[in-house]
C-alpha cells in the first residue's frame, strides 16, 4: 500500500527528538511542521533558498539543507562525500527522514525531474526505433539513433542527385 506521493507506508519509528544540551537541535526540530497523521512529509518552515530546499544555519555558522540535517540525526551518520539526500516523496521541504536516502549524484539526478532523467528513460528514438547497443551512437553525450542518421544521409544524398540533375537539365534547356 502506498502513501502520499507514492512514498510506500512503513511502521512508524519514533521522530528524532532533540538531545538535552543541544539547542540548536531544539531550534531545528521546532522549525518542522509534521503534520497529521495522513500526512506522512514533514514540511520545513524555516528558510528556503531558490530551488525550494530547507536551509539551517548550525553552530558553526554552516548553512546545510534541513533534510540533510534530519537525515544526518535520524541515521547517526554523516553523508557519505559525493553523495546526496534524496527525497522520495519529491517533496524539497521535507524533512522526514523515512523519505529521504542517501544515495550517489548520479542515481539522484536520475530519479529527478530534469532533461537527463527524462531522456534516460527513452528507450525508443523519436522515429520509434529501438536504443539498442548496435543501433545507437553517442555524440557529445547524447544519443542518436543509427538507423535515422543512415536514413538522413540517404536523404540528403538524394536530395543533392536531384539538385544536381535539375541543375543539368536547366543547363541543356538554356543551352
Amino acid at each position: 500500500m502506498s502513501g502520499r506521493h507514492g512514498v510506500p507506508r512503513r511502521p512508524a519509528r519514533p521522530a528524532p527528538t532533540p538531545s538535552r544540551g543541544h539547542g540548536w537541535q531544539a531550534r531545528f526540530f521546532a522549525k518542522i511542521d509534521k503534520g497529521s497523521e495522513f500526512d506522512a512529509c514533514w514540511l520545513w518552515r524555516g528558510a528556503i533558498d531558490q530551488d525550494g530546499y530547507g536551509k539551517f544555519r548550525l553552530p558553526d555558522k554552516a548553512v546545510v539543507g534541513a533534510h540533510i540535517i534530519s537525515w544526518e540525526l535520524a541515521t547517526g551518520n554523516a553523508v557519505p562525500p559525493g553523495w546526496h539526500v534524496d527525497h522520495l516523496c519529491r517533496i524539497r521541504r521535507c524533512c522526514n527522514p523515512d523519505h529521504l536516502e542517501a544515495v550517489e549524484q548520479s542515481q539522484n539526478t536520475l530519479r529527478g525531474e530534469s532533461f537527463a532523467a527524462k531522456n534516460a528513460v527513452k528507450t525508443h528514438c523519436p522515429r520509434g526505433h529501438e536504443y539498442t547497443p548496435e543501433n545507437t551512437r553517442w555524440h557529445h553525450n547524447s544519443r542518436e539513433c543509427i538507423t535515422c542518421i543512415r536514413q538522413r544521409d540517404r536523404e540528403r544524398r538524394q536530395a543533392r542527385r536531384d539538385e544536381e540533375a535539375w541543375n543539368q537539365t536547366r543547363s541543356d534547356i538554356q543551352n
